[in-house]
């Protein structure tokens, strides 16, 4: 069992079954326009339904959701993949390993404060 598949496992569930399933051609279309491939967790979470879990604090978005939210950071390197509700967005640093660590994006001064160390990291934090 991998370490996604644990997380989303773990303890109570609550799921919205009406969050269609995200189709590889979607995450095909979401790399190639960010020019950089989704890390291995991210895609674990996705093929294991995690999309539809309600019980983490934040939004996760969808491969299409973080192409535009990206459009919002600009020039800060970062891949948002997740929405705290109030404008601000927290992304994998875009330097280049497969399992970057996880930094929030503040709208308002526009700043970048490092968060948790992976995706699962940040799951493992904001899964209730």
């Amino acid at each position: 069992m991998t370490e996604i598949e644990a997380l989303l496992k773990n303890g109570k569930t609550a799921r919205d079954e009406d969050v269609p399933a995200v189709l590889d051609q979607e995450i095909r279309e979401a790399e190639a326009t960010l020019g950089r491939s989704f890390p291995t967790s991210y895609r674990e979470f996705i093929a294991f339904g995690g999309l539809g879990e309600l019980r983490i604090r934040h939004r996760v978005l969808r491969p299409s959701e973080i192409v535009e939210a990206k459009r919002h950071t600009g020039a800060t390197p970062i891949v948002p993949f997740a929405d705290n509700g109030c404008g601000d967005l927290y992304g994998w640093s875009t330097l280049g390993l497969d399992e970057p660590g996880v930094v929030l994006w503040n709208h308002d001064d526009v700043t970048v404060e490092h968060v948790a160390d992976s995706f699962a990291a940040w799951l493992s934090t904001f899964r209730f």
